[in-house]
This record gives structure tokens, sequence and C-alpha cells, in this order.
């Protein structure tokens, strides 16, 4: 394999982690200002390198957009209105090219190996200070790695045999200069072993983080349990699943609570969403990625709640559809208005949940938005990305709790979830059987929508991809279901196999 070639996989810090199109948000410097051997070996060192790794998380190809709107275009619950052609390739299942980036998450996970195997030598540091920094990494690689294999790989819940190349590449390694890279040549570990690695980490940041440490935007006790139900339930371990998510729902002393009917639109108002365990932080206005590809600016063209009449800051590329906007039990419309037409009243069912979507402002015409990101502190496109949410671990149980055949238990978590998003609810009949597993994948679709989490729970249960705008019918043994591996990757490593169908 050529240096170049290698580059390309294990060596984005010393080339420029920070170089990919993540625009002004990444100003921490790269390994490429610091020595490695020198940087890391002092306590200033390891927490740059700490924050640069948290940092890579806030691009566009990771948490700042793509790991959240890429598998929402991909699934059934959204189209992609041709605003600024953004995401219509997605949309159509036709490119899977941005999920989770290869060469992003490589380089991040590159940083963490390098910065695990230095921190024993840090001499200006105390015990204490070193194993938090153990456990933050930790967690952050299992993150890393988790999304990796959950993309470029099948979910151990459903595999298609025949066409199943293994998960990724599996290193904890790190590589500081090209020619000790040059000599790797990697190939994809068993998927089982990628979860095995996935999970060994977070038991480690479970036993060497406090329960909040240092909040929801940082890596902690809670935010690795509550990684740890999600992980759990994409393997199919439910019952490491359902303790997991108990785990994080007893731990005294954690971080946020779930909101209820009453406060759940302020919680998104708010800078810190009360119900984020781990949050993707922008510190600075500087940070936020812009009009173009901001979280906000991708799926709503208002500046404000409620200010369709006012001038359009978003570009609104990614709208809820007539399937997700019944779901939601919205009605009252139609899909597309002229920009001439009047607006009519949207009528809006008991769930709370649909009062964050509303008419938005598009010169092309009006569509129906979410508005789970419209900028805090008064500024747009500058919004925390909250990727563990306390809804989840109650719906991780009850989905683990569905297959542990604890049908009370299950039975129980949606009540949760229905008292905290249903005014008035009255509980029914309890469900059973299929209909208590098709209602808890209905929850986690209306509950993440536009979060990221519904084209993942497609393809670990081996579910057609199904929708008419754009018209599109992807069973679950289609090959594009798994994105390519970059070529770079594959050619000249002859140890490297690429995905079925590429």
């Amino acid at each position: 394999m050529t240096k170049m070639r290698v580059k390309i996989l294990m060596l984005s810090v010393i080339a420029g982690v920070f170089a990919q199109s993540c625009k002004k948000q990444l100003d921490i410097p790269s390994r490429t200002s610091l020595d490695a051997d020198l940087a890391l070996r002092t306590k200033s060192g390891i927490e740059a390198s700490l924050n640069s790794v948290y940092s890579v998380l806030k691009s566009e190809r990771q948490y700042g957009r793509d790991m959240f709107s890429v598998p929402d275009a991909m699934a059934d619950i959204a189209f992609a209105n041709g605003r600024s052609s953004r995401l219509l390739g997605e949309n159509r299942n036709q490119s899977l090219s941005n999920m989770a980036n290869w060469t992003t998450s490589y380089g991040a996970i590159n940083e963490i190996n390098l910065t695990l195997a230095a921190i024993g030598g840090v001499g200006d540091a105390t015990d204490a200070e070193k194993l938090r920094w153990e456990g933050e990494f930790k967690f952050l690689r299992a993150l890393y790695y988790f999304d990796l294999v959950k993309n470029y790989a099948y979910i151990p819940t459903f595999t298609v045999p025949s066409q199943d190349k293994g998960g990724v590449v599996l290193t904890l390694q790190g590589f500081n200069s090209a020619a000790a890279a040059a000599e790797f040549r990697p190939s994809r570990a068993a998927t089982a072993d990628v979860y095995n690695q996935i999970m060994n980490d977070l038991y480690a940041a479970v036993g060497l983080l406090s329960n909040a440490n240092k909040g929801r935007n940082y890596a902690s006790k809670h935010a690795a349990l509550a990684l740890g139900s999600r992980v759990a339930l994409y393997q199919g371990n439910w019952q490491r699943a359902d303790s997991f998510a108990t785990a994080a729902i007893t731990l005294t002393g954690g971080i946020g609570t779930m909101t209820t009917t009453a406060n759940y639109i302020t919680g998104w108002r708010a800078a810190d969403h009360p119900e984020g365990i781990f949050q993707v932080w922008f510190a600075t206005l500087g940070e936020n990625l812009g009009v173009n590809t901001s979280l906000a600016a991708t799926h709503t063209t208002l500046a404000s709640p409620g200010a369709v009449g006012g001038v359009r800051t978003g570009q609104g590329d990614l709208v809820p559809n007539g399937f997700l906007l019944s779901q939601l039990g919205i009605a009252g419309y139609p899909v597309l208005l002229s920009a001439s037409a009047p607006l009519p009243a949207l009528t809006f069912s008991s769930d709370v949940r649909n009062r964050l979507f509303e008419w938005g402002v598009n010169a092309s015409g009006h569509y129906i938005e979410c508005t789970k990101w419209m900028g805090k502190n008064g500024s747009a496109n500058w919004d925390n990305t909250v990727v563990l949410r306390w809804p989840e671990l109650y719906l991780n149980r009850a989905e683990a709790r569905y297959h542990l055949s604890n049908e009370v238990g299950a039975n129980a978590d949606l009540t949760t979830i229905y008292t905290a998003r249903i005014v008035g609810y009255t509980p029914g009949a309890p469900l059973a059987g299929q209909p208590l597993l098709d209602e808890i994948l209905r929850q986690r679709m209306l509950e993440f929508a536009f979060e990221g989490h519904r084209f993942y729970d497609l393809k670990r249960y081996g579910l057609t991809i199904t929708k008419s705008n754009p018209t599109v019918t992807l069973p679950a043994n289609d090959f594009r279901l798994l994105p390519r591996i970059p070529v770079g990757e594959v050619d000249g490593n002859p140890n490297m196999v690429q995905n079925f169908g590429y």
C-alpha cells in the first residue's frame, strides 16, 4: 500500500484531520502543529488532544449535520425538496457517501489511540486526571467505532450472509509517522469483534468516569451507560440493553431528566436540552455551520418559530413527508403550497411532538418543516446536537424487554413515553406480540424524527424502505443499504474488501 493511500485511512491527524469540510468550527490545533511526542507528555497536550477529538464531532460530516440528516433522508419519513439540491441522492437511496465519514472518523480514532498510549507518561497530571482522560477517550472511541460499523457493515440483528463482507477496520494502535503507517495493511474485522471492542471501551468508561463528570458536553458514566444500551440493542443483546438502560435510568446524580407535555417544546428551545445526556457542544457562534449545512438550515427556512411571514434564513432542504405528518397527528395541509397561496391552519392531535412542525418560508412554495433546531441564544444555526436523550433509555428498554418476553415491562416503558408526550393520556389495553414491537418502533420514529434513528431501525430489522415521494422501494437485501468504502482504502491493499455491489 502506498503512503498516500495509507494516509487516507490512518494518518488524517498528521495530514490534517481538520482539513475536511468543517469550515470554521474546528479551530483547535491539529497534530500537524504539535509535535506528537512532546505535546502528549504534558497535561495541556493531553487536554488539547481531547478537545480536538470532541471537536471533530462538530463537522458537517459527523454530528454537525450528516449523522442526523442523511439517515433520515434515506429512511421513509422525509423528502428532499430540491431547494439547494442537497440530499437528493440520499433521499432517492442512490448515494450513501456521506454516512459517518470514514477518513474523519479514523483520523479521530488515530488521535485517540496515540493519546491513550501517552497518558501514563504525563508527569504533571494526577492519577485521577489520568483515569478521567482514559474514560473520556474510550467513550469517544466507542462512539466513533459504533458510528462506523453501524453504517459500513450490517447490523448484527439483520444480515444478508451472501453479501456480508464483515465489519470495519479495528485497530487500537496509533500512527504518528507516514513510515509507520505505510507498513499497516489493514483488513476488516469481524462485525462481532468490532461490537465487542466498543462494549469493552464502554465498560471501561463506566468504571473510570464519575456519574456526571463535567456535564452533558463531555463523556460521563451516564453517557457511557446510555450509549451502551443503544449498542447492545443493535447487537441484539437484549439482556445487556435492558441492564444498561435501567442503570442509566436509576443512576443517582446523572445528567438531565425527561420533559413533560408542559415543557417539551421549551426543552427544544433551550441552549442545552434538559433531556440531553451527551451532546456535541458548539461553544461559540463562530463554530456554527451556517445557512447552508447546519442542522437548522437543513431542516427549516424559519428564523424563529412562527415566523412564516418573515425572511427565509435557512435552506429547508429536508422536510417531513405525508407519512410522518399523518403519524404525528398533523392534518389540514397539502404537502406543498405555492408561495402565493394562503396558508391553511394546521390541526394537531394531542401528541405534543407534532408542535415542532410548522409551515416554513420558501420562495418555491411552502412546506411543513421541522423546527427542533432553531438557534440558541438568539443566533441562527448555532445549536448543540443532542446525541443521547432520556426517552431513548425507555424505548431501548421497552424493545429489549419485548424480546425478553417481558411484555408488562415493555408496556410500562411505553406508558412513560405516552405520559410525557400525549396531553391527557389515558392508559388503554396493553399491547402484546408483534403489535407491541410495531408500536415501540413507531414511537421511536415519532420521538427521534430528524435525529437520525429511523434508517437504522429499519436496517436492523431488515425492513423494506418504502416511500412515495420520491418513489423508492429498497428491500433489505439491496446492496445500497451499505455505503461504498472509500476507493482509496481498497486500491493497493489486498487485505481490504469492498462492500458488496461496488
